[in-house]
């Protein structure tokens, strides 16, 4: 063995180390040394590739693993991890070409077929999703994740009975599988099935506590069931800024149980909901919280209310500030068309994000030719950029400087088009006449078939009318604009 190649093992050795140690920086650094030492070193690569992974960086990963898999193309599990990183990075049918060849290089690798059902559903092909799980597992018929896996399938095609059996089953081999069961809740709400939804959605805290969350308090949980009379509640909110918008409105109905209510929510929201809350101890998340006797997270207040269709509060009336729609209207100048509004895509870090936002590309040439088009978003993805230049969208980018600008901005329009978004649920919440594009299997509050919302009064719902077609999507919202011209 030569100087530099026992120098590159003791780095590689190093950055086991720190791997094991759980400390990712200084291990990828080691890892670094390693292949500037020895740009060959297999299990370098290997396991740089792994962590770059972790680490949230997937191109870093494909290219790692590319030049490993150069120098031995039958490596299965640089295979399937460079498949995992092209699934992060929205490559799926990149991704499935990695789990196509470990399939046919081993193929009693139920993990495979698994993860081949993975980029067919971020693919839009349910039935090919379905069919991939299907021999994983034949292979393996007691993986409670296949199980879960084919019950997302069987989601995607309508199959609802069959979908919440598929996760039934799932919980029925792993106990604590929190999602299986929170995606029994889901697929109940999106039913109509509330009462039971609820109950279900309550494994979401469990599936966030398993991934490091905790509550902000270690208050008595409130239930719905305790005297709230001159009692101090904690709401605090748990994910997304929709979320928090859309059950914010539940906050009125503890304050006339007779609860003092600290209210506590994304600093982008602090001031919208504040003002739309003047009687509530609005407090932004990670600040200190007031004295309080119990807590609840947001979304259990409709358990713990016993919420159903009839008896769903009306939204949170939300107003932008005054000055800043003043800046707004200098800003976009005089009009000539109608203004409409129009968010595309949401953030990437959420699980269904590849199901509910549109490339920019598709988008644009639908835009109708008689409207004058806002985008409302302030970032542009960075696979929607170069569409970006080449459009006839204004977008104002860095302007953009708060969800406040959002609101202010988003008063200017006469008509809000957008995916299932965080800016859906303003516009919603400010009485803006919304038409949300939603996926053919859309998220649970926009329920099923139906063009209406019990959630917001405001909004129209323009459904694929297949996996994958935004469209059909769009030529129909581009129709119902001509009819309203």
């Amino acid at each position: 063995m030569t100087n530099g190649a026992r120098s590159a093992d003791a780095l590689f050795q190093a950055g086991l180390h720190y791997l094991g140690r759980r400390e990712w920086p200084q291990a990828a650094q080691a890892f670094a040394q390693t292949l500037a030492a020895q740009p060959k070193h297999m299990p370098a690569l290997f396991t740089a590739g792994q962590l770059a992974l972790q680490m949230g960086d997937a191109a870093q990963a494909v290219s790692l693993l590319t030049r490993l898999i150069k120098l031995s193309p039958r490596h299965t599990e640089a295979l399937n991890t460079r498949g995992a990183a092209q699934l992060a990075l929205r490559e799926p049918a990149l991704a499935l070409l990695n789990f196509d060849k470990v399939a046919e290089l081993q193929p009693l690798a139920d993990f495979a077929h698994a993860n081949r059902g993975l980029a067919w559903l971020a693919m839009h092909r349910p039935a090919d999703a379905l069919a991939a799980f299907d021999q994983a597992l034949a292979l393996r018929p007691d993986n409670a994740l296949s199980h879960g896996n084919r019950g997302n399938a069987l989601s995607r095609l309508h199959r609802w009975d069959e979908a919440i059996a598929a996760f039934e089953t799932a919980l029925t081999l792993q106990p604590d599988l929190h999602l299986a069961r929170w995606n029994i809740g889901m697929t109940q709400l999106r039913l109509g099935q509330w009462a039971r939804g609820w109950q279900h959605s309550e494994a979401r805290l469990g599936l966030f506590a398993a991934q490091g969350w905790c509550a902000p308090s270690a208050a008595q949980r409130w239930t719905g069931e305790e005297s709230l009379t001159g009692q101090r509640l904690l709401v605090h909110s748990e994910q997304g800024l929709g979320d928090t918008l859309q059950f914010a409105r539940f906050i009125p109905l503890l304050q006339a149980l007779g609860a003092h209510v600290v209210f506590e929510v994304q600093p982008p929201l602090l001031g919208l909901i504040a003002a739309a809350l003047p009687n509530t101890e609005v407090v932004a998340r990670g600040q200190p919280l007031p004295p309080h006797n119990w807590q609840c997270p947001l979304m259990s207040l409709p358990l713990a209310l016993h919420t159903d269709a009839a008896r769903l509060p009306p939204p949170l009336t939300v107003l932008p500030d005054a000055s800043l729609v003043s800046l707004w209207q200098t800003r976009l100048g005089p009009r000539d068309r109608p203004r409409v509004g129009v968010v595309w895509s949401g953030n990437p870090q959420q699980s269904d994000d590849i199901h509910r936002s549109i490339p920019l590309a598709t988008l644009l040439p639908a835009l109708h030719p008689g409207v004058e088009w806002i985008s409302l978003q302030q970032e542009v993805r960075p696979w929607d950029e170069a569409a970006m230049r080449t459009g006839h969208l204004r977008h104002f980018g860095n302007q953009l400087q708060s969800f406040d600008d959002t609101a202010a901005l988003c008063a200017q329009m006469d008509l809000v088009v957008s995916v299932c978004t965080s800016v859906a649920h303003l516009a919603a919440s400010m009485g803006q006449a919304l038409w949300l594009l939603a996926a053919h299997t859309a998220d649970w509050r926009w329920l099923t078939e139906r063009e209406d919302s019990p959630w917001y009064p405001s909004v129209r719902i323009f459904r694929q009318p297949q996996t994958g077609d935004w469209s059909g999507v769009l030529r129909q919202v581009s129709a119902a604009l001509d009819r309203m011209r």
